[in-house]
């Protein structure tokens, strides 16, 4: 059991109580760390149903990392017991359901959540602290700003195609995770031009844990993500939308092999898991919408169509796509901003090599001899998935039978079929230019 407790009359230099959460089972224990003050500042406290379900994706972030999947039965799927309290317990109790069902399909661990009543306030400013009654931030969107070459086209296309308008692009950063901070910083400066410069206001919070916690799969950072989006957008208007640009080969995941079925395979975007978050706030009375205007295009799809050519070509090398740059030890390239052989990464390059801008250095050449595909090395399972895929040439309706199989209950299955087939064409014409001819045999290209 975590055991969520919000300790009286204490406080974080952030203006935030001090929150503690104790595995009651092993005698662990960490704080929680929210940069409250930076969101106030910008976004006040729009009502107490979005500050709960700040604190809700707060701590289950923080309870993710707290404990490592390697101690469950399965070294994956963990059975995790929670108590948080809450302003509004009777709307928590009666949407738990649709809370626990939209973490597990979302981390893969079996959630039982119990609300308890909140009795304090979780904002605490420091007697100090200056008068924070500045004009809250005003836009006409939210967008979720990762540092990501999918968010970043999301933002240019969405400042292209509403030229009277304005965006706050909001950011989330782990004071133990380096990267995302930066990485977001620099691709606003990009954005930020003359004839953009009042039309964009950007938030990044910081949100973790302390100590750092040891799990490092971060499956729970899209409903923290998510939260923040809503806590900004609820706090401008209730009709605000929030904006998740999500490119949908990687929103679907397909599994590219049987062992990649089931919660294996990320849904951080997945549009059944969007769909879950979305009816858990209707239920709450949150009726921000959230739209992924990426939802049904590759990622080359994604770059191609991007309303500026000139502004995307200038951020790529500031934006990170990979989905495991943290884990250097083994990379070819240590100082490269992405490791290469992951599946985001590898999609990354053939999206950009549509363009001719797949010039970039990666920690692992793929498409050379550097990585051992006969081998049984796990850095090179993701693209050995990828390679196996290929292999296969499957036709539309077999894709179609793949996704049925990895039961995602997919709407429009066959337009996310199409997405399949035709990201993984991007992929087999980027070995079919680049790759080695061992890589083409294996991949079936000839």
């Amino acid at each position: 059991m975590i055991e969520v407790t919000i300790i009286p009359g204490e406080n974080t230099k952030f203006d935030f109580a001090k929150v503690r959460l104790n595995n009651t089972h092993t005698g662990a224990f960490c704080a929680l760390d929210l940069d409250f003050k930076t969101l106030y500042q910008k976004c006040g406290i729009p009502n107490q149903t979005v500050l709960d379900f700040l604190f809700i994706a707060a701590v289950f972030y923080a309870t993710d990392k707290f404990i490592k999947r390697n101690d469950s039965k399965d070294n994956w799927t963990r059975d995790i017991k929670i108590r948080i309290p809450v302003y509004e317990l009777d709307k928590w109790n009666d949407s738990k359901a649709y809370l626990e069902e939209c973490m597990s399909f979302l981390t893969g661990d079996v959630w039982d959540i119990e609300f308890y009543l909140n009795q304090y306030t979780l904002h605490r400013p420091r007697p100090t602290a200056q008068d924070l009654s500045v004009p809250r931030v005003q836009a006409d969107s939210v967008c979720l700003f990762s540092g990501g070459l999918d968010s970043f086209v999301g933002a240019i296309d969405w400042l292209e195609t509403h030229q009277d308008k304005g965006i706050l692009l909001v950011g989330h950063y782990d004071g133990h995770v380096k990267g995302p901070m930066s990485d977001q910083t620099k691709l606003l400066q990009h954005l930020r031009r003359p004839e953009t410069q009042e039309r964009i206001e950007s938030l990044q919070v910081r949100v973790g844990q302390h100590p750092a916690g040891k799990e490092r799969t971060f499956r729970s950072r899209s409903i923290l993500f998510l939260a923040l989006g809503v806590y900004a957008a609820a706090s401008i208007r209730p009709d605000v939308p929030l904006i998740i640009p999500e490119n949908g080969t990687i929103a679907i995941n397909i599994p590219l092999t049987p062992s990649r079925r089931g919660t294996c395979s990320t849904r951080t975007t997945h549009p059944r898991y969007i769909r879950m978050v979305q009816r858990l706030l209707h239920n709450i009375g949150v009726l921000n919408p959230i739209i992924n205007p990426l939802g049904f295009k590759t990622k080359g799809e994604v770059v191609v169509q991007c309303q500026n050519q000139v502004l995307l070509r200038q951020g790529i090398p500031d934006s990170v796509s990979c989905g495991k740059s943290g884990h250097k030890s083994s990379w070819v390239r240590r100082y490269a901003k992405g490791c290469g052989r992951c599946v985001p990464c590898i999609f990354r390059r053939a999206s950009l090599h549509m363009i001719g801008a797949d010039t970039e250095c990666y920690g692992t050449d793929v498409l050379s001899d550097e990585l051992d595909l006969r081998g049984n090395k796990d850095s090179a399972n993701d693209f050995r998935a990828v390679i196996a895929f290929l292999g296969h040439n499957y036709d539309l309706e077999s894709v179609k039978l793949l996704l049925m199989a990895s039961s995602s209950q997919l709407d429009d299955l066959d337009a996310y079929a199409g997405i399949v087939f035709r990201a993984m064409e991007e992929v087999r014409r980027l070995i079919r230019d680049k790759g080695t001819t061992e890589i083409k045999r294996l991949a079936g290209i000839v």
